[in-house]
């Protein structure tokens, strides 16, 4: 069994909060595979069946933040939404 005094030594270091990019987020989750659809009732995130146990754990493992925390959930919907806006807008 391993065990620690965390009353000696030196402090453990404190990783600093990095906001998340809504933007980079879903570039990420794009390159990995997945994609999204943006309806007027929300954003539906998915990705193909045809793709191996690896690249599904991949997503998965990406989505998981947005899972837990709304914040961020709602960052990502606020920016497709946005993008999408824009996206359609006539040149």
């Amino acid at each position: 069994m391993h065990t620690a005094d965390i009353n000696r030594g030196a402090p453990a270091p404190i990783a600093p909060f990095r906001p998340l990019d809504p933007a980079g987020w879903l570039a990420r989750y794009v390159d990995l595979g997945g994609g999204y659809t943006v309806r007027p009732n929300g954003v539906i995130l998915h990705w193909s069946l045809g793709i191996t146990e690896e690249e599904r754990r991949a997503l998965v493992q990406h989505e998981r933040p947005l899972r837990r925390d709304l914040i961020m959930r709602e960052a990502v919907k606020a920016y497709l939404a946005s993008y999408t806006t824009t996206e359609a807008d006539p040149c």
